[in-house]
């Protein structure tokens, strides 16, 4: 009979005053490469230069070039591949132009616009750059996308903060000594997720100033690369642009100024509101004789819906003469920005003096009312005495149920300070509600009737 074989005991043997324990596995070793087998297996895994960009299918085509879906072997990612055209090749300022906007494009770091990657030469002779791709609509077709008689309120105040953002890509530009000289609604691209993005820049040119806003980077970057070459520096500018969108002064090629872009932005804004550029013709020499003229029918008389609030925003940023505008897109952008913090809605301003009454108990009127700035006081007369209900603040709302329900003021209130008021009449209410689903109008004004009753 064999004994069996007691089992291995793998614990720690205490021996003396010290603790033997197990032997430790080595510690994995980095494979040792020399540099010929590194080389090689980056061979094997990076394209040549001249194979990393694989093109796909075009997606677009402009005066000077077309653009291609591509793939970048190396990083296994989409990009756009812009191209010059060959019929350009040969032609020094078109080289020099698109070369310009490509530089001009990667130079100027904005959220809003379409960071570039690289410029080079394919084939030998074809010039391209690659950028970003982006997907989704440019802002043309998200306009007609519908009938604008179908558009919610929502979806036009999308459009406008989309030009809100374009606004900040133009004022980057113009802080680095740029204009775009070609904004329009199909050069302002919304990707898939929101985002919007003011493409094409060839047609830049240099704003006729000498104080421009440059990063500390930038002038590094011009100190180991030089200043422009000769050939580009001289090279006569690309002119040209879209009637349809131009401001007056390009049309008459007439100098060019950060306003140049300003009335570009307010012809966008008027395709946003009618579906059509200001200048449309279907003659382009008679849209640029239209141009030149500064002669477009106001919004109001294309379509009956325009919000006045916008259309004066909308009229100021496309006035004939240059200083009658919004002296930059930043003032534009707040001007919107202000309109759409309204909702939308137009507001007219009231101020009251302190003490004064702003509405009375038991009258019937027209108006409700929202403190911009100061303090009322609310007072209800019951049984001969006025009782005090509250003291409201800035942001606070009264007398909607007036406009609402048609009953009279349920209590009166005096103002405690100074005053600033916004005052929404009834016609206002009516007409933004009127934008509304038919039940939920119906809704509201139902509510707002049976809260009267209970008061």
């Amino acid at each position: 009979m064999t004994a069996n074989k007691p089992e291995p005991d793998h614990t720690p043997r205490a021996t003396a005053d010290k603790t033997v324990a197990e032997p430790r596995s080595p510690a994995p070793q980095l494979l040792d490469y020399d540099a010929s087998m590194i080389e090689q297996l980056l061979r094997s895994t990076l394209p040549a230069h001249s194979e990393r960009l694989e093109l796909r299918r075009e997606v677009g085509r402009g005066g000077m070039g077309t653009v291609w879906l591509a793939i970048d072997r190396s990083l296994r990612r989409p990009v756009a591949l812009k191209q010059l055209d060959d019929s350009f090749a040969t032609n020094m300022s078109q080289v020099a132009n698109f070369l310009r906007e490509a530089r001009v494009t990667a130079q100027i770091d904005h959220p809003n616009l379409v960071p570039v990657y690289e410029v080079g030469v394919r084939d030998g002779h074809r010039i391209y750059y690659t950028m970003k791709l982006i997907e989704g609509e440019d802002l043309a077709v998200r306009v007609r996308a519908k009938p604008l008689e179908e558009r919610s309120q929502t979806e036009l105040l999308d459009q406008i903060d989309a030009v809100i953002r374009i606004c900040g890509a133009v004022a980057a530009a113009h802080d680095f000594g740029y204009v775009h000289c070609d904004i329009k609604p199909h050069n302002i691209m919304i990707g898939r997720y929101g985002a919007a993005y003011l493409m094409d820049w060839g047609l830049v040119q240099p704003l006729r100033r000498e104080s421009v806003i440059r990063s500390s980077s930038y002038s590094e970057a011009q100190e180991v690369s030089g200043n422009e070459p000769k050939w580009i520096r001289d090279a006569n500018l690309v002119s040209g642009g879209t009637p349809a969108f131009m401001a007056p002064e390009q049309a008459r090629d007439a100098p060019i100024t950060a306003q140049t872009d300003v009335f570009a932005l307010g012809a966008v804004l008027y395709f946003i509101l009618t579906a059509r550029g200001p200048f449309t013709n279907r003659s382009r020499d008679e849209a640029l004789r239209r141009a030149r003229a500064c002669d477009f029918e106001r919004p109001s008389a294309l379509r009956e819906d325009i919000p006045p609030a916008l259309e004066a925003i909308v009229l100021k940023a496309m006035a004939e003469q240059p200083c009658d505008r919004y002296a930059t897109v930043e003032a534009l952008a707040t001007a919107l920005t202000r309109y759409l913090r309204g909702g939308g809605w137009e507001f007219e301003s009231v101020s009251v003096a302190a003490g004064e009454l702003v509405v009375r108990q038991g009258e019937f009127a027209d108006a409700a009312y929202i403190i911009v700035t100061g303090r009322c006081e609310v007072t209800r007369e019951e049984q001969g005495e006025q009782r005090v209900l509250r003291v409201m603040e800035a942001g606070e709302v009264f007398g909607e149920t007036a406009i609402l329900a048609g009953s009279p003021r349920t209590a009166t209130v005096r103002a405690l300070t100074d005053v600033t008021l916004y005052a929404i009449t009834g016609e206002v209410f009516e007409r933004e509600v009127g934008r509304w689903n038919p039940w939920v109008a119906q809704f509201v004004q139902t509510l707002a009737r049976r809260l009267g009753e209970d008061r």
